[in-house]
């Protein structure tokens, strides 16, 4: 009877288990173009992959779908193709499930997304102890943190760490899958606990930029784009959703797929490396093979790898030179220059902080030292008085450095 009572109780709880996922676009304006094209891709994968849509919440600025640069207004493509039924509209599924917009995409609300605290003011995990979560993250980066909208906010190493362990110990998920897309993402899941389980998977090292792909001049029905369609690790994971059965595949096997698919970075693996190896990736991706037919075809060309670094340099001059419009161009010439001004001026700055604070050439910028509280409030006042972009992020490493090498101080 005690056996037969267990078994309908496991019965049960298999039941009623379910997948819920996060998926967060952490920047705006449109050099940034792909990140919004990931997440509302990722959005289509899950959604159409058999994942609830009420058990998905999504973060995004959402002011690139209507930019005035967008060349198809309300749209977004995350491949170039010939036909628009071919590239395939990612944002047709998303725009209307955006739970936070604008300014209330910050780093505080998403660590209180995640976490199930209703000052969110909106949406948040509400995810059981038999479920399966997985959280999706698409931006910029620095070593130990995270970017948000305007570089205005930060997720910090340590914050997410901590929340982490707080969704285990509240049991919000029997299992977690952390993918994030940001330069030096690697450094993030250095201090990973080893018994939440929690299986992580970044685009770059901890000291490696992430890469944009279909840069350049990618053409959606035979219209120029002047931008990144999509980050290359996003994609490469994306596209592989899109035309294959995920029950076949482990989430191990996928991360193999990925790491030999992103040429320009070196994708990690950090957790619960045995389970994700023993684990189907339908178990929190969906079912797969989510592709419009017309849309299954993976792109011929990737164009242009351009770096996170330079996206907004680049993204000016293909707009500089796809413009027609002589008072266009004009104004495309201005902020070209404007762009080069500021990273002549970013290069000054954190030259000049290097030199202040002695700091060798060969600097340990890695997060998994005993200086790491040193991290966060480095951070914070680098973005406040130096100013954090696109481009000064590459500097990230002179705070993390000027940490480790005078021990905290």
């Amino acid at each position: 009877m005690l056996a037969r009572l267990s078994l309908l109780a496991l019965c049960a709880s298999m039941a009623s288990a379910e997948n819920y996922a996060v998926l967060v676009c952490g920047s705006n304006e449109y050099y940034n173009y792909r990140h919004h094209a990931d997440v509302a891709h990722a959005y289509q994968v899950l959604t159409r992959g058999g994942v609830k849509a009420e058990n998905i919440i999504t973060m995004m600025y959402d002011d690139v779908p209507y930019a005035s640069e967008n060349p198809f207004p309300g749209q977004l493509f995350n491949k170039p193709a010939s036909t628009l039924a071919a590239a395939n509209d990612v944002y047709a599924s998303v725009k209307d499930h955006i739970d936070y917009k604008g300014k209330q995409v910050t780093a505080d609300t998403y660590l209180q997304v995640i976490t199930g605290n209703a000052s969110a003011g909106g949406k948040v995990l509400q995810s059981g102890p038999e479920d399966n979560v997985f959280l999706y993250f698409v931006d910029h980066g620095g070593p130990g943190m995270l970017c948000f909208p305007g570089f205005q906010t930060l997720v910090h190493e340590w914050d997410l760490m901590d929340a982490l362990q707080s969704m285990h110990d509240k049991k919000m998920y029997k299992n977690l899958v952390f993918f994030v897309d940001a330069c030096e993402s690697g450094s993030m899941f250095e201090n990973l606990p080893a018994d939440i389980n929690v299986f992580a998977v970044t685009a770059a090292t901890a000291s490696e930029s992430g890469y944009g792909k279909y840069c350049g001049s990618p053409k959606v029905g035979g219209t120029v784009i002047p931008s990144c369609l999509g980050e290359e690790f996003s994609c490469t994971w994306l596209e592989e959703a899109d035309v294959t059965d995920l029950s076949t595949v482990t989430l191990q096997a996928l991360y193999k797929i990925v790491q030999e698919g992103v040429i320009m970075s070196h994708p990690q693996e950090f957790g619960a490396l045995a389970y994700a190896a023993a684990t189907d990736a339908d178990a929190f991706l969906g079912h797969g093979k989510t592709a419009p037919s017309a849309a299954a075809a993976v792109a011929q060309d990737a164009g242009e790898r351009w770096s996170s670094r330079d996206m907004k340099l680049q993204t000016l001059r293909a707009q500089y030179l796809a413009a027609t419009d002589a008072g266009r161009r004009s104004e495309l010439a201005a902020a070209l220059i404007a762009e080069v001004e500021d990273r002549e001026a970013a290069d000054a700055k954190f030259a000049a902080l290097a030199k202040k604070l002695a700091l060798p050439e060969e600097l340990n910028t890695s997060t998994g030292t005993p200086y790491r509280h040193c991290l966060k409030p480095a951070h914070e006042a680098a973005r406040e008085h130096c100013g954090y972009s696109d481009y000064s992020l590459k500097y990230a490493s002179v705070v993390a450095g000027a940490c480790n090498h005078w021990k905290g101080d």
